[in-house]
């Protein structure tokens, strides 16, 4: 599935690390103690990375970087963090830039207490990336893709037309040679619409380097989704921000944090317009150490009013978890009708190591005897079409077991079907029999972020006369498919996604590269915030498209939020984030894969 919208290539394995060591030099007369780093085994991504340094400091100090190679600033104390008082647990913040270098880079860290000589207490070395350190891997990986290419490629025939070069960097060949096709691949891949990158064409067919071993179902920092943020008041220049969801079982949530917090201050460091764009970034992309948050939860209180309550966390570490892509699952009854029982499931991408989640949240639907589903994809980018074809065989029951879920369609005109009750020969991917829900309809809330995997649920739906309700946002529009494969080049394992057919559902059509249009648009006028939310899944008050679709089902009337007292208007947002894609669960259409 694609490389949506606002993001930068995610590259799954972290291949160099920065490490940190006590450095050989003379020591001031009162010893500073038990130096800590905030990073485990104390290292970090070549990527670059804030790293926390404590130590225990018995006189004021002052501390300084010295970067001993490398050119320009490519490390620096954070700001207000280069002197303190006598103190146990000091702490010195260093921030890291991304090393493109084809070598390492060292830093000392050298603090002077008062009244005494300077010290180094510790060094700091930045490896280089795998990449920048062999250029024979990407000539090995480069003839690797092109010999898929030239025979598997959707758009094979335009592609055998280029020059080829395979002399540049692996992660440069795909966009520098399939952007070179203009339209004629535009079903692989499209334009931003939205940030920086707006109006520039990006591409699905990727290549990321995966860990080597088993499929791992533990994701790594604080559990944050990306961020929406605003201003704490008119004109103000003090910024919250707040997360489009927090993971079931994570850090985050762990420590109370819910989707819609406005997050205005870390670690005691208030946000505001200079600053948040890094703590966007820094707390959604791969966080490390720990963090005490304060934030603001629109609430509303016993006249229905909403208005902000202010908290405050104990420090959360970022940790490995298990990664749960169920991100709220829950039952919505209607007090005038005691038979209506509404499921309401959010799924964040298909992820075939992930279905006993999936599978959980489907069951207790089932117990309960649920008459209606609400699937929420406002933030699902796809994943694996065996589970897609799994969940929507639950949906369409057993009255259409037998028929096409999907068709695949090849660059040489083959062709492959799928049922809702098994793959293209048989249920290759040992997932099981569908839980039939035993609901005769079914009510999707999709946004700009739903694509591929997700689509194909209701695409695939409709080709068999499932009645489909959609509410919010058109959809991305990826209406191809990846078969994947993998690769082990000088120790490390890589996994190739080229696009390589077409999706058809039973009444032939596919034809959505421009996305699905919603029965019910939700639009940004309400709090301009669509997709994202200042409240919690289950608040129908401020989740509008959730609203909509349970008034559709119950047959009541639609309702507006009761205002703050101290903002007529609510929050407004000013700056929103997209999602970072994580292979094999975002931005590949999976199909098969193929070990090699």
């Amino acid at each position: 599935m694609k490389l949506f919208r606002n993001i930068i290539m995610w590259v799954a394995a972290l291949a160099a690390a920065v490490s940190l060591s006590s450095c050989q030099e003379k020591e001031p007369e009162l010893q500073i103690e038990d130096v800590k780093v905030s990073i485990g085994e104390r290292k970090v991504s070549f990527r670059g990375a804030t790293v926390d340094v404590t130590f225990n400091a018995p006189l004021a100090w002052t501390a300084r970087l010295e970067l001993k190679n490398g050119e320009g600033e490519w490390a620096a104390l954070k700001e207000n963090n280069a002197s303190g008082e006598a103190k146990k647990g000091a702490r010195v913040r260093v921030a890291f830039e991304t090393n493109k270098t084809s070598e390492e880079r060292v830093a000392e860290l050298w603090v002077k207490m008062e009244g005494q000589s300077e010290a180094c207490i510790c060094t700091l070395t930045q490896a280089v990336s795998g990449e920048s350190a062999d250029a024979a891997i990407s000539k090995a990986l480069n003839t690797y893709m092109h010999d898929i290419l030239k025979e598997d490629y959707l758009f094979a025939d335009a592609y055998n037309a280029l020059d080829i070069d395979l002399t540049v960097s692996y992660k440069d060949f795909l966009p520098t040679h399939l952007l070179a096709l203009g339209d004629v691949n535009i079903e692989d891949g499209g334009y931003y619409k939205s940030g920086d990158l707006y109006g520039e064409r990006f591409i699905y067919t990727n290549i990321v380097e995966v860990p080597m071993g088993t499929k791992a179902i533990q994701t790594d920092g604080l559990g944050f989704g990306p961020f929406i943020s605003t201003a704490l008041a008119p004109g103000s220049t003090d910024i919250g921000i707040a997360p489009a969801y927090v993971r079931r079982g994570s850090p985050a949530e762990a420590a109370g944090l819910r989707r819609g917090d406005l997050i205005f201050g870390v670690n005691g460091t208030m946000l505001n317009t200079t600053n948040y764009r890094n703590y966007m970034n820094g707390l959604y992309q791969g966080p490390s150490g720990s963090f005490k948050f304060d934030y603001l939860r629109y609430e509303a209180g016993a006249d229905g009013i909403y208005v902000w309550n202010q908290y405050s966390t104990d420090p959360v570490t970022a940790t490995p978890h298990v990664y749960d892509p169920v991100l709220h699952a829950s039952v919505l009854g209607d007090p005038d009708n005691e038979s209506t029982k509404i499921g309401y499931l959010v799924y964040e991408s298909f992820d075939l190591n992930s279905q006993e989640f999936l599978e959980d949240a489907v069951d207790q639907f089932v117990a309960t005897g649920i008459t209606d589903l609400i699937l929420d994809l406002r933030f699902n980018a796809g994943g694996a079409v065996a589970q897609s074809r799994w969940l929507s065989g639950c949906i369409a029951g057993e009255a259409n077991s037998e028929k096409t879920f999907t068709k695949v369609i090849y660059n040489d005109g083959k062709q492959e079907n799928w049922t809702f009750r098994h793959g293209y020969t048989s249920d290759v991917d040992n997932l099981g029999l569908p839980h039939y829900l035993g609901i005769d309809r079914l009510f999707v809330i999709t946004s700009y972020n739903t694509a591929s995997a997700a689509e194909l649920v209701i695409n695939s739906l409709k080709g068999v006369d499932f009645p489909v309700y959609m509410v919010g946002g058109q959809t991305e529009g990826k209406n191809v498919g990846m078969t994947v494969s993998e690769v082990d080049e000088n120790g490390r394992r890589f996994q190739f996604s080229p696009v390589t057919f077409w999706v058809r559902n039973a009444k032939d059509f596919g034809d959505y590269p421009d996305g699905i249009e919603p029965d019910e648009v939700v639009t940004e006028t309400y709090d301009n915030a669509f997709p994202y939310s200042f409240a919690d899944w289950g608040n129908k008050d401020m989740n509008i498209a959730l609203q909509y679709a349970y008034c559709e089902i119950t047959g009541k009337e639609r309702w507006a939020r009761p205002l703050t007292k101290s903002v007529s208007a609510g929050p407004v947002p000013c700056d929103r984030q997209s999602l970072e894609p994580v292979h094999g669960r975002f931005g590949n259409l999976v199909y098969n894969v193929e070990n090699n």
